[in-house]
């Protein structure tokens, strides 16, 4: 369904809703565990694709919006729900507008300027905005260089995620999205 066709309100409601909770729970569950606090809002950002695949772009933002902000006012990880706010919540959604851009080595060049000002934005707001200056203590052996070096492996991670994103989309067509729609009729 795409933004054009008439939805029912109910479907609209209850899918956004059972997205929502689904990256809501996992947002909240898995950011008490320290090695899932990027991989739960990598995830959490699938399912604000599928609400952009079910019922357009549309109901995909608002959906992005409404986490990101629940994300902020209740879940105890800040630094992964700013990692959802401003990198891993809409770049699924972002993602197919990108790949509609012709030349490949521009397009990388594009998705991973989209990465690295979201991150350092991320980190930015964390630091100067939370106070959490804390977060590369642990990397007193790097020195000056390790939030370069962090960068670069996180670049690194953002290729595969992009990669995942694109070998996902074929298992959704045919195995999710059937399933999905049936459900919700």
């Amino acid at each position: 369904m795409s933004d054009k066709k008439a939805t029912h309100i109910g479907y609209a409601v209850s899918l956004c809703g059972i997205m929502c909770g689904l990256a809501f729970a996992l947002m909240f569950l898995l950011g008490f565990v320290p090695t899932f606090e990027y991989i739960s809002p990598a995830i959490a950002g699938i399912f604000m694709w599928i609400i952009k695949e079910q019922l357009g772009i549309k109901y995909g933002m608002v959906s992005y919006i409404a986490e990101g902000l629940l994300c902020m006012l209740i879940t105890t990880n800040y630094e992964a729900a700013i990692m959802f706010l401003l990198l891993l919540g809409y770049y699924p959604i972002l993602r197919e507008a990108l790949q509609k851009i012709k030349i490949i080595p521009l397009r990388w060049l594009v998705k991973l300027s989209v990465y690295a000002v979201s991150a350092l934005s991320s980190y930015a707001v964390l630091i100067y905005l939370f106070g959490l200056t804390h977060i590369f203590d642990g990397l007193g052996d790097f020195g000056e260089y390790a939030s370069v070096f962090l960068l670069c492996i996180g670049a690194v991670v953002f290729v595969i995620y992009d990669i995942f994103l694109g070998l996902f989309k074929p298992f959704y067509e045919k195995l999710l999205r059937p399933k999905i729609t049936k459900r919700m009729k």
